[in-house]
Protein backbone atom coordinates (compact mmCIF):
# COMPACT_ATOMS: atom_id res chain seq x y z
CA UNK A 1 0.00 0.00 0.00
CA UNK A 2 1.64 3.55 -1.16
CA UNK A 3 1.05 6.30 1.09
CA UNK A 4 -0.55 9.50 -0.53
CA UNK A 5 -0.96 12.62 0.71
CA UNK A 6 -4.04 14.79 -0.15
CA UNK A 7 -3.30 17.77 -2.87
CA UNK A 8 -4.96 20.84 -1.64
CA UNK A 9 -6.85 21.60 -5.32
CA UNK A 10 -8.53 17.70 -3.80
CA UNK A 11 -9.52 19.20 -0.78
CA UNK A 12 -13.35 20.11 -1.80
CA UNK A 13 -13.73 16.57 -3.47
CA UNK A 14 -12.08 14.93 0.11
CA UNK A 15 -14.76 16.91 2.02
CA UNK A 16 -17.59 15.55 -0.34
CA UNK A 17 -15.72 11.98 0.71
CA UNK A 18 -15.96 12.13 4.01
CA UNK A 19 -19.38 13.85 4.48
CA UNK A 20 -20.74 11.15 2.58
CA UNK A 21 -19.14 8.71 5.25
CA UNK A 22 -21.02 10.45 7.87
CA UNK A 23 -21.59 9.18 11.02
CA UNK A 24 -18.46 7.17 11.39
CA UNK A 25 -16.38 10.22 9.74
CA UNK A 26 -17.28 12.86 12.10
CA UNK A 27 -14.14 13.34 13.67
CA UNK A 28 -12.11 13.59 10.21
CA UNK A 29 -14.54 15.48 8.90
CA UNK A 30 -14.89 18.25 11.55
CA UNK A 31 -11.34 18.06 11.90
CA UNK A 32 -10.67 19.33 8.22
CA UNK A 33 -12.78 21.78 8.19
CA UNK A 34 -11.66 23.27 10.80
CA UNK A 35 -7.72 23.34 9.40
CA UNK A 36 -9.24 24.23 6.62
CA UNK A 37 -11.60 27.34 7.39
CA UNK A 38 -8.63 28.39 9.59
CA UNK A 39 -5.71 28.42 7.27
CA UNK A 40 -4.00 25.64 9.63
CA UNK A 41 -3.80 22.34 6.87
CA UNK A 42 -0.33 24.34 5.89
CA UNK A 43 1.01 22.69 8.54
CA UNK A 44 -0.64 19.46 8.39
CA UNK A 45 0.02 16.07 6.57
CA UNK A 46 -3.36 14.76 5.17
CA UNK A 47 -2.55 11.21 3.83
CA UNK A 48 -4.68 8.48 2.68
CA UNK A 49 -4.17 4.59 1.52
CA UNK A 50 -5.14 5.79 -1.94
CA UNK A 51 -6.70 8.09 -4.21
CA UNK A 52 -9.16 8.99 -5.00
CA UNK A 53 -11.58 6.32 -3.49
CA UNK A 54 -9.82 5.42 -0.16
CA UNK A 55 -10.50 3.70 2.72
CA UNK A 56 -8.46 5.16 5.48
CA UNK A 57 -7.14 8.79 6.27
CA UNK A 58 -5.10 10.65 8.95
CA UNK A 59 -4.27 14.12 9.55
CA UNK A 60 -1.39 15.10 11.58
CA UNK A 61 0.99 17.84 12.02
CA UNK A 62 3.65 17.89 9.71
CA UNK A 63 6.89 19.07 11.93
CA UNK A 64 6.63 18.36 15.42
CA UNK A 65 8.78 17.15 17.58
CA UNK A 66 6.67 16.55 20.69
CA UNK A 67 3.32 14.47 21.75
CA UNK A 68 0.96 15.42 19.08
CA UNK A 69 -2.82 15.19 17.66
CA UNK A 70 -3.44 12.80 14.99
CA UNK A 71 -6.98 12.70 13.59
CA UNK A 72 -8.33 10.10 11.23
CA UNK A 73 -11.08 7.79 10.30
CA UNK A 74 -11.42 4.52 9.04
CA UNK A 75 -14.35 2.33 7.31
CA UNK A 76 -13.85 -0.54 9.12
CA UNK A 77 -11.54 -2.87 10.88
CA UNK A 78 -10.58 -4.76 8.08
CA UNK A 79 -8.32 -1.75 7.12
CA UNK A 80 -6.41 -1.27 10.28
CA UNK A 81 -3.47 -2.64 8.48
CA UNK A 82 -3.22 0.59 6.07
CA UNK A 83 -4.25 2.37 9.57
CA UNK A 84 -1.10 1.60 10.46
CA UNK A 85 0.84 2.11 7.85
CA UNK A 86 0.23 5.88 7.83
CA UNK A 87 0.44 6.33 11.48
CA UNK A 88 3.95 4.69 10.76
CA UNK A 89 4.34 7.08 8.23
CA UNK A 90 3.24 10.17 9.76
CA UNK A 91 5.18 9.71 13.37
CA UNK A 92 8.24 9.94 10.98
CA UNK A 93 8.79 13.68 11.98
CA UNK A 94 7.18 13.13 15.35
CA UNK A 95 8.36 12.04 18.96
CA UNK A 96 6.49 9.63 20.80
CA UNK A 97 3.82 9.32 21.28
CA UNK A 98 1.25 10.05 19.06
CA UNK A 99 -2.29 10.23 19.85
CA UNK A 100 -4.80 9.19 17.76
CA UNK A 101 -8.49 9.91 17.55
CA UNK A 102 -11.79 9.42 15.77
CA UNK A 103 -11.55 5.93 14.79
CA UNK A 104 -14.22 3.35 16.06
CA UNK A 105 -13.28 1.18 19.20
CA UNK A 106 -13.15 -2.13 16.65
CA UNK A 107 -10.77 -0.42 14.24
CA UNK A 108 -8.71 0.43 17.59
CA UNK A 109 -9.14 -3.16 18.69
CA UNK A 110 -7.91 -4.78 15.63
CA UNK A 111 -4.95 -2.72 15.62
CA UNK A 112 -3.95 -3.79 18.78
CA UNK A 113 -4.46 -7.57 18.05
CA UNK A 114 -2.67 -7.58 14.74
CA UNK A 115 0.36 -5.81 16.86
CA UNK A 116 0.16 -8.41 19.46
CA UNK A 117 -0.48 -11.25 17.30
CA UNK A 118 3.13 -9.86 15.59
CA UNK A 119 4.57 -9.61 18.47
CA UNK A 120 3.32 -11.37 20.92
CA UNK A 121 -28.57 17.38 18.07
CA UNK A 122 -31.89 19.75 18.98
CA UNK A 123 -31.23 21.56 21.92
CA UNK A 124 -33.24 23.71 24.28
CA UNK A 125 -32.96 27.18 25.79
CA UNK A 126 -32.13 27.05 29.26
CA UNK A 127 -32.13 30.66 31.11
CA UNK A 128 -28.78 32.10 32.19
CA UNK A 129 -29.52 33.65 35.96
CA UNK A 130 -29.61 36.57 36.92
CA UNK A 131 -25.74 38.05 37.90
CA UNK A 132 -24.46 36.29 34.88
CA UNK A 133 -22.83 36.76 30.99
CA UNK A 134 -22.30 35.25 28.40
CA UNK A 135 -18.73 35.81 26.69
CA UNK A 136 -16.16 33.35 25.25
CA UNK A 137 -12.65 32.30 26.12
CA UNK A 138 -9.47 34.59 24.91
CA UNK A 139 -5.69 34.17 25.60
CA UNK A 140 -6.09 36.23 29.03
CA UNK A 141 -8.03 33.04 30.13
CA UNK A 142 -5.44 30.60 29.53
CA UNK A 143 -4.16 29.99 32.92
CA UNK A 144 -6.92 29.04 34.86
CA UNK A 145 -9.03 26.71 32.23
CA UNK A 146 -4.84 25.28 32.68
CA UNK A 147 -5.58 24.76 36.36
CA UNK A 148 -8.96 23.66 35.96
CA UNK A 149 -7.79 20.34 34.11
CA UNK A 150 -7.24 17.42 36.14
CA UNK A 151 -4.22 16.22 33.79
CA UNK A 152 -2.97 20.20 33.37
CA UNK A 153 -2.45 19.85 29.76
CA UNK A 154 0.00 22.12 28.34
CA UNK A 155 -0.32 26.15 27.93
CA UNK A 156 0.55 26.09 24.74
CA UNK A 157 -2.23 23.90 23.64
CA UNK A 158 -4.95 25.21 25.82
CA UNK A 159 -4.14 28.54 24.06
CA UNK A 160 -4.20 27.00 20.73
CA UNK A 161 -7.64 25.61 21.36
CA UNK A 162 -8.54 29.29 22.90
CA UNK A 163 -7.54 31.08 20.07
CA UNK A 164 -8.38 29.13 17.36
CA UNK A 165 -12.04 27.16 18.02
CA UNK A 166 -14.94 28.11 19.54
CA UNK A 167 -15.80 28.53 22.86
CA UNK A 168 -18.60 29.72 25.47
CA UNK A 169 -17.60 31.43 28.98
CA UNK A 170 -19.77 32.43 31.93
CA UNK A 171 -19.02 35.07 33.85
CA UNK A 172 -20.26 37.29 36.51
CA UNK A 173 -21.14 40.86 35.94
CA UNK A 174 -18.01 41.65 37.78
CA UNK A 175 -15.98 39.35 35.16
CA UNK A 176 -15.10 36.68 37.06
CA UNK A 177 -15.12 33.41 35.15
CA UNK A 178 -17.18 30.65 36.88
CA UNK A 179 -17.93 28.18 33.60
CA UNK A 180 -16.30 27.08 30.24
CA UNK A 181 -16.49 24.99 27.46
CA UNK A 182 -14.04 24.75 24.15
CA UNK A 183 -14.27 22.59 20.92
CA UNK A 184 -11.23 20.35 20.45
CA UNK A 185 -9.32 20.72 17.39
CA UNK A 186 -10.97 16.87 16.11
CA UNK A 187 -14.49 18.73 16.57
CA UNK A 188 -15.77 17.41 19.47
CA UNK A 189 -17.15 19.92 22.13
CA UNK A 190 -15.45 19.20 25.57
CA UNK A 191 -13.27 20.43 28.22
CA UNK A 192 -16.72 21.67 30.30
CA UNK A 193 -16.13 23.26 33.86
CA UNK A 194 -17.58 24.67 36.86
CA UNK A 195 -16.19 26.30 39.27
CA UNK A 196 -17.08 24.46 42.80
CA UNK A 197 -19.48 26.98 44.42
CA UNK A 198 -21.45 27.62 40.91
CA UNK A 199 -22.60 24.30 40.39
CA UNK A 200 -25.90 23.12 40.41
CA UNK A 201 -27.22 26.70 38.68
CA UNK A 202 -27.63 24.86 35.41
CA UNK A 203 -24.58 26.47 33.67
CA UNK A 204 -22.78 23.17 32.36
CA UNK A 205 -25.72 22.88 30.56
CA UNK A 206 -26.08 26.77 29.87
CA UNK A 207 -22.63 26.49 28.45
CA UNK A 208 -22.86 23.46 26.17
CA UNK A 209 -26.06 23.93 24.74
CA UNK A 210 -24.45 27.65 23.94
CA UNK A 211 -21.46 26.52 22.61
CA UNK A 212 -23.47 23.71 19.99
CA UNK A 213 -25.74 26.30 19.11
CA UNK A 214 -22.51 29.01 17.75
CA UNK A 215 -21.14 25.37 16.03
CA UNK A 216 -24.62 25.16 14.85
CA UNK A 217 -24.47 28.59 13.28
CA UNK A 218 -21.28 28.39 12.10
CA UNK A 219 -22.33 25.69 10.02
CA UNK A 220 -20.34 22.39 11.81
CA UNK A 221 -21.33 19.25 12.83
CA UNK A 222 -22.09 18.70 17.21
CA UNK A 223 -20.92 16.08 18.33
CA UNK A 224 -18.71 15.03 21.65
CA UNK A 225 -16.61 12.18 22.62
CA UNK A 226 -17.60 10.71 26.57
CA UNK A 227 -15.93 7.86 28.26
CA UNK A 228 -17.86 4.70 28.28
CA UNK A 229 -17.55 4.14 32.07
CA UNK A 230 -18.46 8.48 32.48
CA UNK A 231 -22.30 7.70 33.57
CA UNK A 232 -22.55 10.79 35.00
CA UNK A 233 -21.30 12.93 31.76
CA UNK A 234 -22.96 10.60 29.64
CA UNK A 235 -26.70 11.33 31.23
CA UNK A 236 -25.78 15.15 31.19
CA UNK A 237 -24.94 15.02 27.41
CA UNK A 238 -28.16 12.80 26.74
CA UNK A 239 -30.28 15.57 29.08
CA UNK A 240 -29.08 18.16 26.81
CA UNK A 241 -29.96 16.65 23.34
CA UNK A 242 -27.23 14.31 22.30
CA UNK A 243 -27.41 11.16 21.05
CA UNK A 244 -25.83 8.17 21.18
CA UNK A 245 -24.19 6.91 17.68
CA UNK A 246 -24.54 3.43 16.94
CA UNK A 247 -20.59 2.64 17.62
CA UNK A 248 -18.10 3.44 19.76
CA UNK A 249 -14.82 5.60 19.41
CA UNK A 250 -11.60 4.99 20.66
CA UNK A 251 -8.52 7.39 21.75
CA UNK A 252 -5.34 6.00 21.66
CA UNK A 253 -0.82 6.58 22.03
CA UNK A 254 1.21 5.21 19.38
CA UNK A 255 4.46 4.93 20.94
CA UNK A 256 7.45 3.99 18.75
CA UNK A 257 11.14 4.08 18.71
CA UNK A 258 13.48 7.17 17.11
CA UNK A 259 16.01 5.60 15.15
Amino acid sequence: MAVREVLPEEYDELDQKLEKELPLSICGLVHFRLMRRKHLLTEKMVLVDSWPDFSVLVIVQRHIRETWLSVGFCKDPEFAPNLETLIQFASRNTSPPLYIVGCTSEVMDALVCAHQSMNSCPFRRIAIPDGFKISELSEIHTDIVRKSRSYAGKKESITYHITNFLSVLIETDDGHPVAWEVQHEFGAIGMLHVEPEYRRNKLGSIVTRTLANKLIKDGQLVFALVEENNGTSIAFHENNGYVRLPFKFSCMEFIFLIK
